[in-house]
């Protein structure tokens, strides 16, 4: 028995096709093993403005779609609550039919396209020569950009190979490569480490806010920029002497961080050739010149986890008291959060960071009391 002929009525009616077409979506971009129930769709205002006008034309289209959709397609499923003087249509689903999609795809004309996984294979192996491991690592990791193809998206990782990408950073040779998406790339510098080994992709360097003082008596890391502007101010005793550091969290104990094409340095203060060379000769030189070093940040976690990979960085750099003694007193008063409510409950107890004061008095107080404290409340 053949399959029932396409309703020609549907030529007529763009927003059915539109309600079809939805469905079929849902098909195309959901992989089949993990299909848990049919697509549907709910004919609300918005989908749906013809039907909504509620005059003869919306009851001739819902009386079609009965007739001719009804049982074949798809499953038409009036609201549970639905008022007496309202028309049936207002709040129905549409639910596709096991055995609809093929009757659909003939009728729109739309056949089913080879599965994500399968479609992104088959691109990956027409570009392998573009590749060092044939695109081994790409096969198994498929990546989906929204309005692409995985013969496009496979197309612009082919194009990172190119000689006039070569010493870009990260975020640019994305932005090139991926129709203007700057941070595709940021967690796959592996995977390309894979496919193009011998690529030269430029560092991108650390922003670090430096605030130089005129006697320098130690330098001071500043986790969080409010924090920071404020210490600018200068009208704290124990900072007047100072030169202060604010690299944006973990950006600024990233490794690259002592090495000159790693960092940009943003001067403030007392910002004089003699001092800026003071400064830039300890920083780069990579040995401590005497003067202490500190670091103040949120009391919590990720905090400490900052100032333990700031001492790999740096060296003897410890907890500031006159900071983080304001922050404890907080927290033994009843002050402070619950890690929950910060959205903080992932951070993880860095164990000991090397720093006598936050591993005998700070750690403690935190596992003890349960609540942390950002450094923005003094």
């Amino acid at each position: 028995m053949s399959a029932p002929p396409r309703p020609p009525w549907l030529d007529d009616e763009p927003e059915v096709l539109g309600f079809l077409g939805t469905l079929l979506d849902w098909l195309d971009r959901t992989d089949a093993e993990v299909r848990v129930r049919p697509p549907s769709l709910r004919l609300d205002r918005k989908r749906a403005p013809r039907l909504y006008r509620h005059d003869q034309a919306a009851d001739r289209t819902w009386a079609l779609m009965r007739r001719d959709l009804e049982g074949r397609v798809c499953d038409i499923l009036p609201k549970r609550r639905r008022g007496p003087y309202e028309a049936e249509y207002v709040g129905a689903s549409l639910r596709l039919i096991e055995g609809g999609e093929a009757m659909l795809r003939a009728w729109l004309s739309r056949p089913a396209q080879p599965r994500y996984r399968e479609a992104w294979a088959i691109a990956v192996a027409a570009h392998a020569d573009a590749f060092a491991d044939r695109g081994d690592a790409l096969a198994s990791r498929p990546v989906k950009v929204a309005g692409k193809s995985p013969a496009e998206v496979v197309s612009a990782f082919a194009r990172i190979g190119e000689p006039l990408h070569d010493g870009l950073t990260l975020r640019q040779l994305s932005a090139r490569c991926f129709w203007g998406h700057s941070k595709l790339l940021d967690a796959r510098a592996g995977l390309l480490k894979q496919l193009f080994p011998t690529h030269l992709i430029a560092p991108r360097p650390v922003l670090a806010h430096v605030h130089l003082v005129g006697e320098r008596a130690g330098v001071l890391f500043i986790e969080n920029q409010d924090t920071y502007i404020q210490a600018l101010s200068g009208q704290s005793e124990a900072l007047a002497r100072l030169d202060r550091v604010y690299g944006a969290g973990f950006r600024g104990s990233a490794e690259r961080i002592r090495t000159r094409d790693g960092v940009s340095l943003h001067y403030h203060g007392a910002d004089d050739a003699g001092r800026r060379g003071r400064f830039e000769d300890w920083w780069f030189g990579g040995q401590p010149d005497g003067d202490p070093l500190w670091f103040w940040g949120d009391l919590d976690y990720a905090g400490m986890a900052i100032l333990k990979a700031l001492r790999q960085r740096f060296g003897d750099v410890r907890a500031w008291p006159a900071g983080y003694d304001r922050l404890l007193s907080v927290l033994e008063v009843g002050g402070g959060h619950l890690p929950e409510v910060a959205d903080k409950a992932e951070q993880l107890d860095p164990g000991t960071t090397g720093c006598v004061y936050a591993d005998e008095t700070l750690l403690p107080a935190l596992r003890r009391l349960g609540r942390f404290v950002d450094q923005e409340i003094v």
